[in-house]
């Protein structure tokens, strides 16, 4: 079971790619939410395979990986910033960043 975290834990090599990447990754994010009206962007990301992919979740998606009750949960901590939702496959870890 994967434990929720927050920026604050998340690794060096994810902290450096969005600090690196926060422009497009805002774009992304408000082309997906402007299409989808909601949901947030998602990573997939593992250090040891130099990998990140980026997509917008949709709430179809979120779904499927969150239970209804968490997701609406969600939505209303988020308020005016946006959601990055990263999966760190290799420490097996969600991180939740607000931006």
């Amino acid at each position: 079971m994967s434990k929720i975290q927050n920026i604050e834990s998340t690794p060096e090599y994810i902290g450096k790619f969005l600090r690196e990447n926060m422009d497009q990754l805002i774009h992304i994010h408000d082309e997906g939410m402007e299409e989808h009206k909601t949901g947030c962007l998602g990573f997939k990301c593992s250090e040891t395979e130099n990998k990140m992919d980026v997509f917008f979740m949709t709430e179809e998606i979120l779904l499927q990986i969150l239970q209804k009750e968490s997701w609406e949960q969600l939505k209303g901590t988020i308020n005016d910033k946006k959601l990055f939702l990263i999966n760190d496959l290799d420490k097996n870890s969600i991180f939740l960043v607000y931006v």
